[in-house]
């Protein structure tokens, strides 16, 4: 069932919005201004976002920003605005989809469908952004950010996470590690995957990602 998280300041807009996506089958979380939105984002995944353009303190375009820091979740701007320039601003933002109010439940339904498909069907989307308990790796843009704090690594620390994160749960030897990494001419020893584990942790530990690679003694590291 895929999950919508609906963010409007507007209480009835919220209630009209989840009963036309809870008799069509999804499930709904939701988030009066977009403060509260981006504290839901740390903490779920969802599957598209509901983002209404004028609220207090956060405004829709603002939002949008803030969330393609770290996660390409789709996103529709929902507004009383039709002009053109209000349209490629929203899209500038970061908005994939832009719905007029007043809208109807089935043209409504149908682009939520459209944009969810169309973000599952992306190799290209898959390949560059990964997730994983708060971590976001953006592969493009070559970031990597945790509960939206950012986190500052080295091109083989990218890397290393990243082939970690493509592994999660399992246990990757150094051997492994050495050769999607740092590759097969490699002329160095197992002491310099240790040491830049040992940096990536402290690393991640200082963003607020404890724990989260264990070391597999006589065989290497797991992400858990």
């Amino acid at each position: 069932m895929e999950h919508v998280l609906v963010v409007d300041d507007e209480k009835p807009m919220r209630e009209l919005l989840k009963f036309y996506l809870l008799r069509n089958g999804y499930r709904i979380s939701e988030a009066a201004d977009g403060k509260e939105a981006l504290a839901i984002l740390r903490s779920d995944e969802f599957d598209l976002l509901l983002v209404d353009w004028m609220m207090p303190d956060m405004d829709g375009r603002e939002l949008c920003k803030q969330v393609r820091i770290s996660n390409q979740v789709p996103i529709m701007m929902l507004t009383a605005r039709n002009q053109l320039k209000d349209k490629i601003e929203g899209f500038e933002s970061g908005a994939d989809d832009y719905l007029t109010k007043p809208f109807e439940e089935a043209e409504l339904i149908v682009r939520i469908k459209a944009l969810i498909r169309r973000a599952r069907s992306s190799p290209a989307a898959r390949r560059q952004m990964i997730q994983y308990k708060g971590l976001a790796l953006n592969a493009e843009s070559h970031e990597v950010h945790y509960e939206g704090h950012p986190v500052h690594l080295t091109a083989h620390e990218f890397a290393l996470l990243r082939f970690m994160l493509s592994h999660p749960g399992q246990a990757l030897t150094r051997d492994q590690m050495i050769e999607n990494v740092w590759g097969f001419d490699f002329d160095g020893d197992d002491r310099t995957v240790d040491s830049h584990i040992r940096n990536l942790r402290g690393k991640l530990r200082e963003a607020g990602a404890d724990d989260l690679i264990k070391t597999m003694w006589g065989v290497g590291y797991k992400l858990l």
